[in-house]
């Protein structure tokens, strides 16, 4: 039977699309960095900025790690209530938290999550809120994952899934054999979700309740 979810934040919970690019966008200006296309600029959502820096605009690890300050100086002004909480959201969780223990598990630093969830009154539906260090030494989904179920005490896998919108949210429920559902909602492509062959893709906040009913009920 299911015990708990691990929900991720940006993309899931949250469409923090503005705020994160805008921040994004401040951190390139202050390096005198090439600008990059919305595109671009969206797929920093998600996986940790770090990697993303690196991958996305050909720069090293030093000049990455400046690029993260200058980032911060922005989303921790502004950047952080550039944000809105999906619509059918509170509702989804009101209901999932009467049967099962919620958990954010983000590689967005674990301060950040907190003061969001506050902020967005999203905080009293959570058992707990789990997230990166803030020198990303603990930033991979992977990593976050297996930090919540250290941090919880939740040792039996398959008593577990992981919600979010990106394959790294998938991936690493793979890694760690949790359950996994998909929600097409946030940043993902289509392909891209699918190709991490999650248990099952939700269109809707407001359809979440149902998808973790109808899996539960094949366990």
């Amino acid at each position: 039977m299911l015990h708990a979810l691990f929900f991720d934040l940006d993309g899931t919970l949250t469409d923090s699309k503005v705020g994160i690019t805008n921040s994004i966008k401040y951190s390139l200006q202050q390096l005198q960095l090439p600008p990059l296309d919305a595109a671009t600029l969206q797929l920093f959502i998600g996986p940790p900025l770090l990697a993303s820096y690196q991958k996305y605009c050909n720069v090293s690890a030093a000049t990455a790690q400046k690029a993260l300050v200058a980032y911060r100086e922005y989303y921790t002004q502004k950047g952080i209530y550039e944000n809105k909480v999906y619509a059918g959201i509170p509702a989804a969780l009101a209901t999932l938290s009467r049967h099962y223990q919620l958990y954010i598990t983000t590689s967005k630093p674990e301060k950040f999550a907190h003061q969001i969830s506050d902020y967005f009154n999203l905080s009293p539906y959570f058992t707990g809120i789990f997230g990166a260090t803030m020198d990303e030494k603990r930033s991979k989904k992977s990593e976050i994952i297996a930090y919540t179920q250290a941090q919880a005490g939740l040792h039996q896998p398959e008593q577990l899934v992981m919600v979010g919108d990106r394959e790294n949210d998938i991936n690493g429920a793979h890694q760690h054999q949790l359950h996994s559902i998909a929600v097409t909602y946030g940043f993902g492509s289509i392909p891209e979700l699918k190709a991490a062959a999650p248990d099952s893709f939700v269109a809707r906040p407001a359809d979440l309740p149902q998808a973790v009913a109808q899996l539960a009920a094949t366990l």
